[in-house]
């Protein structure tokens, strides 16, 4: 092939031109591999960087073998597939720019390229790394003015919105300091009508206004024309010649322009100096007041419409946000107040649970059901706004009998009076229906429990104590009339005693009814239990004096009559002498514990000498050197002289089997009504009621007897028995 002069300077600067035109590195590298093609009559022409191929001509599209383009890049082939030519030597060329990368050409025919030719294509290889690195660094450039003006006009859109929020910021940072005041109030637990206080008066100087008034509905979403409100907090600037609307104030709001359309509608509103003439009796107020506009805005309290907030001022338009204003700080405040009351129904829960707890014990531990009527009424009492707590039991002739009272107010239901269950009252409703029952008032009721009242506006709750299917009695709960704003004005009304008293006396009732009914089957078990020990006395009595009776007499006789015949018997063999000697000790061996056994299954000693003259018997035959002080004036009654008497044995035996003791201590005491058996010894100790069949048989007979039986048996500090008994039959 014969190149004419001049052609590669031409071919250079027309390859230069048309690289030089594109505007991007990723067109640049396209166009460029395309020039070189054509420059040198080539069918393939490729840049490849590393495994990768940056740019290829010559291939149909998604056919370019990369693996044989990296691989002649490589250097490790010569030769490169040209489509529809086979195969064909290649040249390769490095590039500056990418780095790494290579320039691979490839053509038909058995001809390298000649030297001007290659000459050529590593003057385009270097034009072609050139413009890629200009390009580059352009888009870069590019790249970093487009992000820099990006960043620019955000810089200004923030400047711009920092100055347009500053009035803003500065009055949030007003409203966040009169919250962190309220809430810092709030925190530390005041009486609720406190924070309300509170919150009004930040609202009306947060706001700058003449007067700010905060309502509370009496029948929250109600639209009849006896809706009503009732004045929980206000505040009067010092500048406005009125005053605001007393506290406790009870207002009707159908047709107020301000807390009627609030109550109607849920929504803020406002009114000018034009509409507030027209407005109702709170605007007549307000403008009474020289305030000139007003608005209003609702407060809701978990999803419930609770109240109002309204503020007014002197200008004859109330300021463009205020409705805003004013609604943020209520919902804000109303969080407040939902917290406040969240709080107080943690501390009511508490409270209720810690009562509950206390009652559930005393039934647990079996206590008495006199001290558990009394409990009860005082944990009645204790109920916000209950001021008597009472128990009472149904009779069988339609009257009630006051099993426990507890009252802060002069009512004369003492503990052991009776009632007719006549006329209205809470519990006659409860003795009739059977189910709890409420009085809000007793105005108009009649009956002798009526009659007692100091006052007929006295509200009452009770509950049923239902035992099986039998109505035994009821649990109820009595307020006195209060006046002035009660200290939970966000939940309570005027009067009356609160929803959750009904539920918390029902569960009281439900807890005396399970001491009832186990005081019963204590009674019972305790009946059945001393029949059964009474019954197996009576046998063990009836077995030894047969066996003294019958058994022992008769052996008794037999020994005589043996003796009688060793007496009369011939000295040869004097073997028949020494045989009859044997059977007679042997006879006299059994009839010895034949003897003890009698003595074990019921001591006589005792039905005949009385427990001390018992108890000193058993001290003398005990194994283990035994002191007894007995501290007792004449007998006891039988009912606790045997199991005292089986206390003091059943402990000598087992001092003397298993504590290897060295000493026994026994003292017997009757004082202030009780009997007391202590047992004492100083052996090893760890004596369990669980392992001795012994033991637990201790236990029944004490408790089927009253008393109660109690074990110290600490391992290697000896044992000791307690036995007690009501000297009084229960």
């Amino acid at each position: 092939m014969s190149i004419p002069a001049g052609w590669s300077a031409q071919k250079l600067a027309e390859f230069l031109a048309a690289v030089s035109s594109f505007a991007t590195e990723a067109a640049a590298v396209e166009g460029a591999v395309e020039r070189v093609a054509e420059s040198l009559g080539a069918e393939v022409a490729a840049i490849v960087s590393g495994a990768a191929v940056v740019a290829a001509i010559g291939y149909p599209e998604g056919a370019t073998p990369v693996a044989e383009l990296a691989a002649v890049a490589g250097g490790q082939r010569a030769e490169l597939a040209v489509p529809g030519a086979g195969s064909c030597p290649a040249t390769v060329v490095p590039l500056e720019h990418p780095a790494g990368a290579r320039l691979v050409v490839a053509r038909s025919g058995p001809d390298q390229l000649s030297a001007d030719e290659l000459g050529l294509l590593h003057a385009m290889a270097r034009v072609t790394s050139m413009t890629l690195r200009m390009l580059r660094y352009l888009d870069d450039e590019r790249s970093l003015r487009k992000e820099s003006q990006r960043q620019s006009a955000e810089n200004a859109h923030l400047l711009a919105t920092l100055s347009g929020h500053q009035a803003l910021l500065e009055r949030l940072a007003d409203e966040q300091a009169a919250l962190r005041r309220v809430a810092t109030l709030v925190a530390r637990q005041p009486e609720p009508e406190q924070v309300l206080a509170s919150v009004t008066e930040e609202v009306g100087r947060l706001l700058r206004a003449g007067l700010t008034q905060m309502l509370r509905f009496d029948a929250a979403g109600e639209t009849t024309a006896t809706a009503t409100a009732t004045v929980v907090a206000g505040w009067t600037d010092p500048d406005v010649r009125g005053r605001e609307i007393v506290l406790g104030s009870r207002l009707a709001v159908d047709g107020d322009a301000l807390a009627g359309l609030v109550l109607r509608e849920r929504r803020a509103t406002r009114m000018n100096r034009g509409s507030l003439p027209v407005g109702g009796p709170i605007a007549d107020h307000i403008r009474r007041c020289g305030l000139r506009s007003a608005t209003a805005s609702p407060i809701e309290v978990e999803g419930r419409l609770w109240g109002v907030m309204i503020a007014g001022w002197p200008a004859a338009e109330p300021p463009a946000d205020a409705e805003s204003r004013i609604a943020e700080f209520a919902r804000l405040v109303a969080t407040s107040i939902s917290n406040a009351h969240a709080r107080a129904e943690v501390v009511r829960l508490a409270d209720e649970q810690a009562a509950l707890r206390r009652v559930a014990t005393l039934v647990a531990k079996g206590g008495r059901p006199g001290v558990i009527f009394a409990s009860v009424a005082e944990e009645i009492a204790r109920i916000p706004h209950v001021d008597g707590g009472f128990v009472v039991r149904f009779e069988r002739d339609d009257t009630l009998t006051v099993v426990a009272s507890s009252s802060r107010v002069d009512v004369p239901m003492q503990v052991g009076s009776t009632w007719p269950l006549e006329g209205d009252s809470v519990a006659a409703t409860v003795f009739r229906t059977g189910r709890p029952a409420r009085m809000d008032s007793y105005r108009g009721a009649s009956g002798p429990i009526v009659e007692a009242l100091p006052d007929v506006d006295v509200s009452a709750v009770g509950a049923p104590i239902v035992i099986g299917d039998r109505l035994w009695g009821a649990a109820t709960a009595m307020s006195a009339p209060r006046t002035g704003l009660p200290s939970d004005a966000g939940g309570i009304s005027l009067t009356g005693l609160p929803a959750e008293a009904e539920d918390r006396i029902a569960k009281f009732a439900d807890l005396l009814a399970i001491a009832i009914s186990n005081a019963d089957a204590r009674a019972q078990l305790t009946a059945s239990r001393a029949r059964v020990v009474a019954a197996s006395d009576d046998a063990r009595r009836r077995l030894e004096r047969n066996l003294h009776d019958g058994v022992q007499q008769g052996l008794v006789s037999l020994a005589l009559g043996l003796r009688e015949v060793e007496s009369m018997a011939p000295a040869d063999p004097p073997e028949l002498t020494a045989a009859i000697g044997r059977i007679v000790d042997g006879l006299t061996a059994v009839l010895d514990e034949l003897r003890e056994i009698s003595r074990g299954l019921h001591p006589a000693i005792l039905s005949e000498g009385g427990l001390a003259y018992a108890l000193r018997s058993l001290a003398r035959r005990s194994a283990v050197p035994t002191t007894l002080n007995m501290r007792v004036s004449g007998r006891l009654p039988e009912r606790i002289e045997v199991p005292a008497y089986y206390v003091v044995s059943e402990a000598l035996t087992n001092a003397a089997k298993h504590a290897q003791a060295s000493e026994v201590d026994i003292d017997v005491a009757s004082t202030n009504g009780m009997a007391r058996i202590a047992v004492r010894d100083d052996g090893v100790g760890g004596a369990d009621i669980g392992r001795g069949s012994g033991l637990i048989g201790l236990v029944d007979r004490v408790e089927a007897a009253g008393g109660e039986f109690t074990i110290i048996s600490p391992p290697g500090k000896g044992t000791s028995l307690f036995a007690t008994f009501p000297l009084a039959q229960q």
